[in-house]
């Protein structure tokens, strides 16, 4: 068995602690948000619509879940596409469509601080074309995380500012906070 005197475990620690500020770490913060409250508005509409709450739950729960730091590139546009979908079999509701359009734009969490991808694939339903996530402010605005192919929305060549969306053009959404709750149409006007 090894004994070490007391001064010997304090020159260790010591240096230890030296040797751990010489080295620089850099921490990468996640941001994320209430995902749930992404898509209440829209379970509410639905609701309104005529539709069951089982239907509209079975909707919204894989959409806002679509907003997971592990979701697919295109997982938050496929659920805006099912969103829309619900709303034409209960009569084009034109609030459900309005609320689908205002989700697909809203911003997705990033483990990294690192901005989230676009997909790169055509919507489904027309009401969604030229729709894209916003990123959140606290990006980091030089690298985007995992995919590297989506760098850009579709359609476009570059997107400025950083951050922004056809709902917020101004630039990227506040950290946590849900686009439905700073604007009430898909598209600035």
């Amino acid at each position: 068995m090894v004994h070490l005197s007391l001064s010997t475990v304090f020159i260790l620690a010591g240096s230890i602690v030296k040797f751990s500020e010489a080295i620089p770490v850099q921490l990468q913060r996640r941001i994320d948000q209430i995902i749930s409250q992404a898509t209440q508005p829209w379970q509410q509409a639905c609701e309104n619509a005529g539709g069951s709450a089982n239907a509209c739950s079975n909707v919204a729960v894989p959409a806002f879940t679509s907003l997971l730091e592990q979701g697919g590139v295109c997982d938050q546009q496929n659920a805006a596409d099912n969103m829309i979908d619900l709303a034409k079999q209960l009569g084009n509701d034109p609030d459900m469509i309005r609320l689908a359009q205002i989700f697909v734009q809203q911003p997705r969490n990033s483990p990294d601080s690192a901005q989230i991808p676009y997909c790169q694939v055509p919507p489904k339903n027309a009401e969604l074309d030229g729709l894209f996530h916003c990123q959140f402010s606290g990006s980091d605005f030089t690298k985007f995380s995992g995919d590297q192919t989506g760098n850009v929305p579709l359609g476009l060549t570059s997107l400025n500012p950083a951050g922004s969306c056809p709902a917020h053009p101004d630039g990227p959404v506040p950290d946590s906070v849900q686009l439905n709750t700073l604007v009430q149409n898909p598209i600035a006007v």
